[in-house]
């Protein structure tokens, strides 16, 4: 009998030889060179957990506000060729490196023998960006998972409300719309994230086939075309852009700003149009951006106080709103 257990504690004593015990989910150490991964982790209640972080996000107010600890975070060093420094991951102790696919991560084996797990995502469509909330949360723990499951239902409340106001819209008036972003020429077609924001809203997107069907559908675009284009809605990534074609006189004879109609995208943890769990409100913005008369019942500010409220326990002054939804700069 006493062979028995000792044979039965030696097996046990081998089977856990050599194993490191996972550390409770709230004690993971976080990092992510990506600057809108950075916001779906602090969503999902894991910001406070980041060790190495973005300089892009440390930069944005309200994600400063979220998460005071970010601004003394190191930035995760980043070269050129969008290829992460794994000494320097290693070295912040890092448990879970989240990671876009394009981003070169060398030495993998190395991370890994140093218990790094490197979680690598698609990106640049709408069903990526809503995958890899949940892609993020199971990683996080059950409850992340809790909350990215709610965040998805919000999300399809969004998209069934704006897909019934619309569902009688012909294609003859649908709203033509232009977007820049970096600058006032770089646009994006299909396939992308940003054309995946506009179909939802239903806007017509002037550059949808201006790059092919090749895999990134971005560039920077003449003028002249954009002209051509004569896009009724004009939406700018940030203020800087917008002014310029506020302001410019090669832009003067487009609808949108003779109309002006020229818009600032919203930016809250980070720019709504971008890879951010924030998308649940871009396409509704957008919808009732074009199409006021459809979505009049809607208040974009009530809509921004509670998903802010709901998903980031944030509570935002009157102030703060009209600064997500009408950026200052």
């Amino acid at each position: 009998m006493k062979f028995t257990r000792l044979l039965a504690a030696l097996a046990l004593i081998a089977s856990t030889a050599g194993a490191q015990p996972a550390p409770p989910h709230k004690e993971w150490r976080i990092a992510s060179p990506w600057p809108a991964q950075n916001t779906i982790i602090a969503m999902l209640g894991y910001g406070d957990n980041i060790v190495g972080t973005s300089k892009v996000a440390q930069r944005i107010p309200l994600f400063r506000q979220s998460l005071p600890h970010i601004a003394d975070v190191p930035a995760v060093s980043m070269t050129s060729s969008h290829e992460v420094n794994p000494e320097q991951i290693i070295a912040l102790n890092t448990q879970l490196l989240f990671v876009a696919k394009n981003m070169r991560v060398p030495q993998t084996e190395m991370l890994e023998q140093a218990g790094v797990r490197v979680l690598a995502y698609d990106a640049n469509s709408m069903q990526a960006l809503t995958a890899r909330v949940q892609q993020t949360a199971a990683a996080l723990g059950p409850d992340a998972r809790e909350k990215a499951q709610r965040y998805q239902r919000y999300f399809d409340r969004n998209v069934a409300l704006v897909r019934e106001r619309l569902k009688d819209l012909p294609e003859s008036e649908r709203v033509t719309v232009y977007h820049s972003m970096g600058n006032p020429l770089t646009t994006t077609g299909r396939p992308s994230l940003n054309q995946d924001w506009m179909d939802l809203a239903g806007a017509k997107n002037v550059a949808e086939r201006w790059f092919g069907v090749k895999k990134n559908s971005a560039g920077e675009v003449s003028p002249e075309r954009i002209v051509a284009a004569d896009p009724a809605v004009i939406v700018a990534m940030n203020k800087r852009d917008a002014d310029v074609i506020r302001t410019s006189p090669q832009w003067a004879g487009v609808s949108a700003v003779a109309h002006h109609r020229v818009y600032v995208n919203p930016q809250g943890m980070f720019w709504w149009c971008r890879e951010t769990s924030e998308e649940a409100l871009q396409f509704l913005w957008l919808a009732k951006t074009v199409y006021p008369a459809r979505f009049a019942d809607i208040d974009m500010a009530q809509e921004t106080r509670n998903f802010y409220r709901d998903f980031f326990n944030l509570k935002l002054s009157d102030a703060q709103i009209a600064a997500i939804l009408n950026p200052p700069e």
